[in-house]
């Protein structure tokens, strides 16, 4: 039997504890009870402990302590290691950022650039790393885009050949958002540091899915908001940067947690010790709050095991259409992809598709006119087993 059609047993790897009980885990996710959702690349379902998580920092609000717990700063401490526990660094190194934009912003604009340097991204990126780095022009900076190949997947070798002495960033997705292409951040982590390249990851459609530490993947910043495979919220994510060029990106906003001192009559304090620094004012509280209590859901099933159960049923998803008339557009092996299974359906519209769909119950999203499905644990075999029998009848009524 091929690797990837073992059952999630089988892939499921890690040491000395049990398989997650996926129906019980189910039950904290009650919309899955009346739709089937598989739209975790767009946002992903939140589990009942957040609303809980909510409710008891109203509650600490209402009550006679009147907030001094919901408005504590030792609470964003609190997050910040249960978010370094669940994606694995250190929590000096994590910054409780919005989400990736803010991340992204962050080195853009923090780099003290010079006119002719480049930053290099690539065609496939989503428009939150694209964007941010527009206004650069303006400085004399070039952003050099690097295309997809015909297949629609960017290749390895093109982003290092895109790359020269002037090359300050290079910034790419773990993940892309459209096709959803793994790329290998091992080969490009070498490259850039053989070229003195800070290396930006976008982590957000893999965070929280693939099993792997945010500080071995080599990268130099991970930004990633939390509202997908985290299962936090908008405005509650995080960025990883390496110690390593901490003091090469300066804060583009400043406020009195960026620096290591309170005390406003100081001329010249000196900046926050880690991360934190690009941390200022008051934080998402309430985020903070529903932030911390995903991530012990997440750190409490595993990595490994997460991991393990999206792999099963994006397999049942690419055995399911082959008899289909569709085109497979996401990379079958398993390291060149994560939740995302993209799909051309030819001469049937996927905004069409995803609004019949929808109509019956069913998420997935169309993406650049390409029908994206993207489960997470909280799905199960029958979701995917439904989904594919519906998808296959609407595209058996279109044809002539």
């Amino acid at each position: 039997m091929a690797p990837d059609s073992l059952p999630v047993s089988s892939l499921y790897s890690q040491r000395g504890r049990p398989m997650p009980d996926w129906d019980r885990l189910r039950l904290s996710f009650p919309a899955t009870e009346s739709v089937t959702y598989l739209d975790m690349a767009r946002k992903a379902l939140p589990p009942t402990q957040a609303a809980t998580a909510a409710a008891d920092w109203f509650a600490d609000i209402g009550s006679p302590a009147a907030g001094g717990h919901a408005f504590s700063m030792e609470n964003a401490e609190t997050t910040r290691t249960a978010v370094a526990q669940a994606f694995g660094a250190p929590p000096e190194t994590l910054a409780l950022v919005k989400n990736t934009s803010e991340g992204v912003n962050i080195v853009a604009h923090g780099i003290s650039w010079k006119a002719g340097e480049n930053v290099v991204i690539s065609g496939a990126e989503h428009e939150n790393n694209t964007f941010p780095w527009r206004p650069l022009a303006r400085q004399g900076v070039e952003i050099r885009v690097v295309p997809e190949r015909p297949s629609g997947l960017v290749e390895v070798d093109d982003l290092i050949a895109a790359m020269d002495g002037r090359t300050r960033v290079l910034s790419v997705a773990w993940v892309t958002y459209g096709i959803g292409q793994r790329m290998d951040l091992d080969l490009l982590a070498q490259a850039c540091r053989d070229r003195d390249v800070i290396l930006l990851v976008d982590g957000i459609q893999a965070v929280g899915i693939l099993n792997r530490r945010l500080d071995s993947l080599g990268a130099h910043v991970v930004a990633a908001g939390g509202h997908k495979a985290q299962l936090s919220v908008a405005g509650a994510g995080l960025m990883y940067i390496s110690p390593e060029v901490l003091d090469r990106i300066h804060p583009v906003f400043m406020a009195k947690f960026s620096f290591d001192t309170l005390d406003r009559r100081v001329d010249n304090p000196g900046m926050a010790p880690g991360a934190r620094r690009f941390e200022y004012g008051n934080p998402n509280f309430l985020g903070l709050a529903i932030q911390g209590q995903s991530a012990r859901m997440v750190e409490d099933i595993g990595l490994d095991a997460i991991e393990s159960c999206v792999r099963h049923l994006t397999n049942m998803l690419f055995e399911g259409v082959r008899s289909l008339p569709v085109t497979l557009r996401t990379p079958e092996p398993w390291d060149q992809r994560a939740a995302i299974v993209s799909l051309d359906l030819a001469s049937v519209s996927a905004d069409w598709m995803e609004a019949t769909l929808a109509n019956e119950g069913i998420r997935v999203a169309s993406k650049d006119g390409h029908l994206r499905i993207s489960p997470h644990f909280y799905n199960n075999e029958t979701d995917i087993r439904h989904f594919l029998e519906r998808l296959q009848f609407h595209l058996e009524r279109t044809r002539p």
